[in-house]
């Protein structure tokens, strides 16, 4: 099998991403000049959290426990995974843990110099987009999202929502 990464199209889809990156970095500043940094990180995740939901698509017919279904549908997708590189922890039908070893947002972040902590920060941020996408499809999720020092990119546990 070829590295899906010499494909054009994982390509221009990677490229994709790190536009995404570097789309919220200008916003975020926009909005920090005009209202400050806590707004602006308010904002973004709200915004952020939003387009996410619009994401969820039909995620939700894996609820209750079809936690396969969520690995193949959510972490793995749209390029079994050549992107994320995820690392499945655990995909039972009690839930799924999931470790992105690598992400096109943080190496966009990296890319343009940005300082580590402004990396985590915007990895905060990004991962409201997950949030959105997978409570909108009735999930509980619990993400660990990147710090500096630490290995790979951020870590998902996915869950059935009780109640």
């Amino acid at each position: 099998m070829t590295d899906k990464r010499d494909d054009a199209l994982w390509q221009a889809l990677n490229g994709a991403n790190k536009a995404r990156a570097r789309v919220y970095v200008e916003f975020f500043r926009s909005i920090e000049q005009r209202f400050g940094r806590g707004m602006a990180i308010e904002i973004c995740k709200e915004a952020i959290y939003r387009w996410g939901e619009g994401l969820a698509g039909d995620l939700g017919r894996h609820l209750p426990s079809n936690f396969e279904g969520v690995k193949e549908n959510f972490a793995f997708p749209p390029d079994d995974g050549a992107m994320f590189t995820p690392r499945v922890d655990l995909c039972s039908a009690q839930g799924l843990d999931v470790q992105f070893e690598t992400c096109p947002l943080k190496s966009a972040w990296i890319e343009a110099g940005l300082p580590e902590e402004d990396v985590a920060m915007f990895c905060d941020i990004a991962a409201r987009a997950d949030y959105g996408t997978l409570e909108k499809a009735g999930f509980a999720v619990d993400i660990e999202t990147w710090t500096p020092g630490a290995a790979g990119c951020c870590k998902l546990k996915i869950r059935a929502r009780s109640g």
